[in-house]
């Protein structure tokens, strides 16, 4: 699989005064990247890479470190705004890794591998498990990103971004246990609606899909690009507090320690818990077999009994 590293820069304005809206993008691909590279692009920005391996790339891009996992992961950067009293703007680069060329995938039967993934991400929904679709979403997104063509009889830019609406909006994953994960469905979705033209629309997806969807999602990519973005600082922490609605969470959770064996605890706590009555008093068995077990992990979790010390949890 030949993957290649692929930078977009996403430059959009709004004129309020006559309610215009214009959308540039401009993309690099970058190839052979070794530890230590450093490369410039779109007017001399500079990124260095501190290290690369067959998972993921460590790299420095405006005085901010980041860390890509190269299967799954799309990486935003803050917007840039410079607003006035009726035109505002922002700039935002996005980081990934995809094939260039999947001619020898069979994506037959990675077509019906995404639908196996949906059914099943869909069933962990109702039955209220959706810690088990994090390893189902990363696979999902991969065969997106990676393996399917960018246009055949069968899928495009827009049948795409159809497939990111359903599973946020649905609620498959969640972003405040995974962000890094939400992030980079919202990114991809945006990507899709700049990869899109016209024709990749049938009759369906017309119906189906929500045209100012883009809205939400915009606003998830504001947050979270500033959340994942390593040491967090006050805007940062307000953008966080506002996902968890009217309770405070630990903002631990933001953090790459905690995504990374987020999952892993869940199915350790499951399996603990698989004999317990799921009645009043739950969560509180839940919670202190949960942070028991990132402890474990070297992860210090504060639960939402803590953190919200005035609100009764039964």
């Amino acid at each position: 699989m030949n993957q290649r590293f692929r930078i977009a820069r996403i430059y959009e304005s709004r004129d309020m005064s006559v309610g215009n809206r214009r959308t540039d993008g401009e993309y690099a691909l970058v190839e052979n990247i070794e530890n230590g590279s450093v490369f410039n692009f779109f007017d001399h920005n500079e990124l260095k890479v501190i290290s690369i391996d067959e998972k993921e790339m460590v790299f420095t891009f405006k005085d901010v470190t980041y860390r890509l996992n190269r299967e799954w992961q799309v990486l935003g950067t803050p917007s840039y705004h410079i607003p006035n009293q009726y035109i505002s703007e922002s700039e935002r680069f996005v980081f990934y890794f995809s094939v260039d060329d999947s001619d020898d995938i069979n994506w037959d039967s990675e077509c019906q591998e995404i639908i196996d993934l949906y059914d099943k991400m869909k069933t962990n929904r109702d039955e209220g498990n959706i810690w088990k679709n994090i390893p189902l979403a990363q696979r999902f997104l991969h065969i997106l990103k990676d393996l399917s063509p960018e246009r055949d009889d069968e899928i495009n830019p827009a049948l795409r971004a159809w497939f990111i609406e359903i599973i946020l909006k649905c609620d498959f994953i969640s972003v405040l246990e995974t962000p890094r994960l939400y992030q980079s469905y919202c990114e991809y979705y945006r990507l899709c609606l700049h990869y899109k033209c016209e024709s990749d629309y049938n009759d369906e997806l017309r119906r189906d899909m929500d045209k100012y969807y883009f809205r939400t999602v915009d606003g998830y990519i504001e947050k979270l690009s500033w959340i994942v973005r390593g040491k967090m600082g006050d805007y940062g922490l307000n953008c966080w507090n506002s996902l968890g609605g009217t309770l405070k969470v630990d903002p631990i959770q933001a953090s790459e320690e905690w995504e990374d064996v987020i999952y892993d605890v869940e199915k350790e706590v499951d399996e603990q818990l698989k004999d317990e009555l799921r009645g009043m008093g739950f969560c509180h068995i839940y919670w202190s077999t949960k942070r028991a077990a990132l402890a474990k992990r070297g992860v210090e979790w504060k639960r939402p009994n803590a953190m919200n010390p005035r609100v009764i949890f039964d």
